[in-house]
């Protein structure tokens, strides 16, 4: 029965298609691995309920309890640390840190014992969480209550401790001058109770009892005042108590100690037995997982094996049908790969077989169709590659490019030669008012048909053609038939004769615009097609770009070589700058070693430039030095450089000079030719120059030292009056050095206090008496003692130093007279004299105002010396600056009158209140009439001004008398005093002192007066 089923079956299924049988095999084979997967499922279901429990139970008690035993380590660190910690940070310190710690830590524990209580469904394991807990609270309530048995116990300034200490140094004070066994047996005491604290045995405390009543014995007996001995013995009474305190606290803590490490050591065990039963239920979770995985492996391998013969079987059944099948589509492959593209498969049935030999006949039909359309595209390739050859070769050219001509001629011979076009030709867009299309460059037919064009891209659209009209819009243009477009009808005719049937113009673009055009002509009617046109653009992009790279480059080069130029010449005369001079100064003094020969260094600076800036303005400046440049240049051998090195200071380098004669010669007619004259702005100039020379390797042999002594030079010829050469001699370095390390000291002479005022008297010659002063300043140096005025004021003038030292001199003579008058002195006018730097400071009344304002000074107590030639410099100025002066009330005189080139009517103009005759007038009174009679002069002119005259630098009585004679109001001079320190002048006032003056004539005087 069974059987007859199967061949019923079989018989069946035999008459199935392809597809049927397929899918009923596929059908079992799913079935049975559905089965499967159910069994699986099952059984992965059961595992994962229990790996649940396993993780919300038994898992969950494991965790708590390891983290429980964390916790409790935790607090048994905190325990150790407070025992540790607590003697020295404090008890307040120790308790804050650690007692507070360990509770928080114990009630993590709490926490997590609570949870395996909750979690738990057996009554053991909840019980043994519970003894957890409790014993857990019994060990923080033990510890808690040694915290505060500490804090009982306190430091040096608190609690026992601290009482224990008081009494101790309350005991030392009053025992310090106590006969000698009581201090002893006091220190014995203290040590006793230092060595119980540190050890806590019984030993120390026992000795600390004994020796306390061994002091207070002896206290009793000793020869004190009563009132002493109580008060020693009630202090030894309360540190023995409060010792004793200290020893029942100690005793407390070892008892209270006990009590918590017992429930301590009782929480660990319980923890140890919590983690016992978590791992027991771990291992019976993992051995029923086993049990369920293999029963599963074994449910899989049998469905599996099931499939697996199942499968077998259709494919042995289906693959005979399908075998046969394939052997007809691999001779028909054959047939077909060898050719035969007229071979077709028999369709037998509808099955899945028979559509697909259907489906390889169609595609015969269709091989036979591509390989009619692989002609086509043939020849479409070729010309594809031709192109593409023509591009590769053109960007091989523009690569090696170095030249625009030459790039652009061989561009349009690739395009005729390898690309089989008739013209190929490069058009360059000009910017000319006609906008015109220049040919660069052509190959192919004759270039008369190129030149005959004549292309532009204005707004002339007749003019533009195809290369116009491709410039102009920035865009390819073809024509397709040259003989067919109308716009090209003007060049109709010379393109017919030449065979040219279509063209292409493609712009050459890039980022400044369009630069010119590439004209391709072919003497095929549309020639050109889409790739081929994708291609040539993107040779005529390179092109493009070649050409503004090769432009780029040159412009870079030429950009490079001036500033090459620029870096080693100067911009203004074109000479050689500091740079190309050190280089070529170095090379000569190397060329001079080896030919033992001299090199000579002349460093001119021309006289008085800045004048000629000032009144002509910087550009005359610029003409006279490119003059001056070119003169000397014509005056020097061409192997010789001059070289500029700033503003107006030039360098001219000899070469192979065989003396210093042969240099002078040379300076002399640099001189002779830089004096020639010259206009400059109708202005007729005759610049003259100072040089300083300096030879090698006789001067220095270094090029910065031959340079600085070749400027040293200069410096000296300068100084000379200008206009003349100086060589140079190692006493001008001593000099100038000399006079740098003076400069040196005096910036820091002002800020060392080393400068002191020196006062010198002012008299009147009608009754002798101390009118006023003229303060000087002095420097007394730490190494030379005092150094003349004469020495550093010129200095200073020069470096500009005068600035800070004219206001340190005014500041100081303010501060002096304000400590002279809260002396009580009855102080005169003191002059302060002003440089004329200093005079055309843009700020020098608003510093005179806080000068007297910050010393609370009267102005009438401030005089102001004005030189004659600072006055005259600038009339006008100097008169609004002595006007806002005198607004202030100070006194107001005119220093050296007579020296310099005063105007009678700009004299009058200055409200003056005092005119000084220089001493050169004055020494020479006895000896010189025309002296005497410039003095008598300048007494009448002031006198008639309504000034009053002072004579600086009298020295002798003759003279003296002299002055008195042409009455004259004032004398400063050695004849009464010499100038001196501010107590001297103090003393001075003090006493009263005057000069002495002849009875009649100075009661003649009086009486004139």
């Amino acid at each position: 029965m069974l059987r007859e089923s199967l061949v019923r079956l079989r018989h069946a299924v035999a008459g199935w298609s392809l597809r049927a049988r397929l899918l009923s095999g596929f059908a079992v084979l799913l079935l049975l691995t559905l089965t499967a997967d159910g069994i699986s499922l099952l059984s992965q279901r059961h595992a994962q309920r229990a790996m649940d429990d396993f993780l919300n139970g038994d898992n969950r008690i494991a965790e708590l309890t390891a983290d429980a035993r964390a916790e409790l380590l935790r607090a048994r660190r905190s325990e150790k640390d407070f025992l540790l910690r607590v003697r020295e940070y404090g008890w307040e310190e120790a308790r804050a840190r650690y007692a507070t710690l360990l509770q928080d830590q114990l009630t993590g524990l709490g926490r997590a014992m609570a949870e395996v209580r909750s979690l738990t469904r057996d009554p053991a394991v909840a019980a043994e969480a519970a003894d957890v807990h409790n014993a857990a609270q019994q060990y923080e309530k033990g510890f808690l209550l040694v915290v505060e048995l500490y804090g009982r116990l306190g430091r040096r300034d608190a609690g026992l401790e601290g009482r224990m200490l008081q009494s101790a140094q309350a005991l030392e004070a009053l025992l310090q001058d106590s006969p000698a066994p009581l201090p002893m047996l006091l220190l014995q005491l203290r040590r006793a109770e230092k060595n119980f604290i540190l050890l806590h045995t019984r030993i120390p405390a026992d000795r600390f009892e004994a020796l306390a009543s061994q002091l207070q014995a002896a206290m009793a007996q000793a020869a004190l005042a009563p009132a002493q001995r109580q008060e020693l013995l009630r202090l030894a009474g309360d540190y023995q108590r409060s010792f004793a305190d200290y020893v029942a606290v100690e005793a407390a803590i070892d008892e209270a100690c006990q009590r918590y490490l017992a429930a301590a050591h009782t929480v660990e065990p319980l923890l140890d037995r919590l983690a016992l039963r978590a791992a027991a239920a771990d291992q019976a979770t993992h051995t029923m997982l086993d049990d369920l995985g293999r029963a599963t492996q074994w449910a899989v391998a049998a469905s599996a094996l099931v499939a697996l013969l199942l499968g077998t079987a259709v494919v042995l059944r289906v693959g005979r049908g399908i075998d046969r099948a394939l052997r007809a589509c691999m001779h028909f492959a054959g047939r077909v790969a060898a050719g035969d593209l007229q071979a077709r498969l028999p369709v037998q049935d509808r099955s899945e077989l028979g559509s697909m030999a259907a489906s390889l006949n169609r595609m015969a039909d269709a091989l036979q169709k591509a390989q009619a359309d692989q002609a086509d595209q043939a020849a479409e390739l070729r010309r594809v590659n031709r192109t593409l050859r023509v591009l590769s070769q053109c960007n091989e050219t523009l690569v090696r490019a170095t030249d625009e001509a030459e790039l652009v001629q061989l561009i349009c011979r690739h395009v005729v030669e390898m690309g089989g076009y008739r013209l190929a030709w490069v058009g360059e867009a000009r910017h000319d008012p006609r906008r015109s299309i220049a040919p660069l460059a052509l190959a192919g037919v004759d270039k008369d048909y190129v030149d005959g064009l004549a292309l532009s891209w204005d707004d002339a659209a007749q003019r533009h053609g195809i290369a116009g009209a491709a410039v102009r819009d920035a865009r390819v243009l073809l024509v397709r038939d040259i003989a067919a477009d109308a716009t090209l009808a003007p060049w109709h005719g010379a393109a017919r004769e030449r065979g040219l049937a279509s063209c292409i113009a493609l712009p050459l673009r890039a980022r400044a615009g369009v630069l010119g055009v590439l004209c391709i002509y072919a003497q095929e009617v549309d020639a050109f097609d889409a790739q081929e046109i994708k291609v040539l653009t993107e040779l005529a992009d390179d092109l493009a770009y070649g050409i503004a790279s090769l432009r780029e480059a040159a412009e870079r080069q030429r950009v490079q070589r001036q500033l090459e130029h620029q870096a080693a010449f100067d911009t203004l005369t074109g000479l050689a700058n500091r740079v190309t001079l050190h280089a070529r100064l170095q090379q000569s003094m190397a060329d001079a070693r080896r030919q033992d020969k001299r090199v000579a260094v002349m460093l001119l600076d021309l006289d008085r430039f800045k004048l000629v800036n000032d009144t002509l303005g910087h550009h005359s400046g610029d003409q006279l030095l490119c003059s001056v440049a070119r003169r000397l240049q014509g005056s020097v051998r061409e192997c010789d450089t001059v070289a500029r090195l700033g503003s107006d200071e030039f360098v001219v380098l000899l070469k192979d000079i065989r003396s210093a004669a042969d240099a002078a010669g040379v300076a002399a007619a640099l001189l002779k030719e830089i004096a020639e004259p010259q206009v400059l702005d109708g202005c007729e100039l005759r610049p003259a120059a100072s040089i300083g020379v300096s030879l090698f390797p006789d001067d220095a042999q270094e090029l910065a030292a031959l340079l600085r002594n070749a400027d040293t030079a200069m410096g000296h010829a300068k100084a000379a009056g200008g206009h003349r050469f100086h060589f140079f001699a190692p006493e001008m370095n001593q000099r100038v050095a000399a006079r740098l390390a003076l400069e040196a000291d005096l910036r820091r002479a002002l800020e060392r206090g080393e400068l002191l005022v020196h006062y010198q008297p002012q008299v009147s010659l009608r009754g002798g008496e101390v009118v006023g002063a003229e303060a000087l300043v002095r420097w007394h140096h730490p190494r030379r003692g005092m150094v003349s005025p004469a020495d550093f004021i010129p200095l200073a003038e020069e470096t500009g130093l005068i600035d800070a030292l004219g206001e340190w001199v005014l500041r100081e003579v303010c501060r002096q007279q304000r400590q002279w008058l809260d002396q009580g002195l009855n102080v005169p006018q003191v002059g302060v004299n002003l440089s004329a730097r200093q005079f055309r400071h843009p700020d020098l009344v608003g510093l005179v105002a806080q000068s007297l304002r910050e010393q609370r000074l009267r102005p009438s107590l401030l005089g102001l010396e004005i030189t004659e030639s600072a006055a005259m410099h600038d009339v006008e100025s100097a008169i609004a600056t002595v006007t806002r002066l005198r607004s202030l009330g100070v006194g107001l005189s005119l220093d050296d009158f007579g020296t310099g080139y005063s105007s009678l009517s700009h004299l009058k103009r200055f409200p003056l209140d005092h005119l000084k005759i220089d001493r050169s007038f004055v020494s020479d009174l006895g000896t010189d009439p025309d002296s005497a009679a410039i003095c008598n002069a300048v007494v009448g002119l002031a006198h008639s001004l309504g000034l009053r005259v002072v004579a600086e630098g009298v020295e002798t009585e003759s003279q003296m008398l002299f002055l008195r004679r042409q009455r004259c109001d004032e004398l400063q001079g050695y004849l009464f005093s010499r100038p001196l320190p501010a107590a001297d002048y103090a003393a001075l006032l003090a006493c009263g002192r005057r000069l002495p003056l002849p009875p009649a004539e100075g009661a003649a005087l009086q009486a004139v007066a």
